[in-house]
């Protein structure tokens, strides 16, 4: 299965669009936001997203996190 990626913003306060499937679909999504929602470009990043918790990036889920937590 490829990554899939999302669109993240921190003001908003995580994933404000997600799946994309490439980075390709990606920056072009966020285009979109920018130009058309008058998100502003500084705040948008892309993000792989965990493969098990949906709209959680890969790098930080906090589901994931918890389960650890949880295991110990």
């Amino acid at each position: 299965m490829s990554a899939e990626y999302g669109i993240f913003s921190e003001s908003a306060g995580g994933c404000i669009y997600a799946p994309c499937y490439s980075t390709g679909e990606t920056e072009t999504e966020r285009q979109r936001l920018i130009t058309e929602d008058g998100e502003e470009a500084d705040d948008l990043t892309v993000k792989e997203l965990c493969p098990d918790h949906e709209e959680q990036p890969k790098d930080g889920c906090e589901e994931c996190f918890t389960e650890e937590d949880e295991d110990d």
